[in-house]
């Protein structure tokens, strides 16, 4: 399984948290990787970029096999107050990166591959 959320002031979005707590019991018995999209400024050019320490506790405590963090995108079509204004402030944009989400999912297909390949 693979679960992400959006990253808002270093954390995952509300929803996001509140399913890994609810169903934190079936996540922790299934192959599980985590992800997070939201850095807004030049750090999402990283390919390593570090995962918030809140999304690192979730993932030990799931027993994830891994965990990686995407650059975000905010716009102009922005919605909610906080949203609209970080873009009027000018720190919006689209600062994904295709080729790495890319890169990420197809390892995690692999290991899926090869933990099916072992009956597992």
């Amino acid at each position: 399984m693979v679960l992400g959320g959006a990253l808002y002031g270093g954390r995952w979005q509300r929803d996001a948290r509140r399913f890994a707590r609810r169903q934190g019991r079936a996540l922790s018995r299934r192959p599980l990787w985590l992800f997070s999209s939201g850095p807004l400024d030049s750090s999402a050019s990283r390919r390593d970029l570090p995962s918030p320490r809140s999304v690192r506790r979730t993932a030990r405590r799931l027993g994830a096999r891994g965990q990686a963090t995407f650059g975000g995108c905010l716009d102009a079509r922005a919605s909610g107050r906080i949203a609209r204004s970080i873009v009027q402030t000018g720190k919006g944009g689209d600062f994904r990166d295709f080729d790495a989400v890319s890169e990420w999912a197809s390892g995690v297909a692999r290991e899926i591959d090869s933990l099916l390949d072992t009956g597992v």
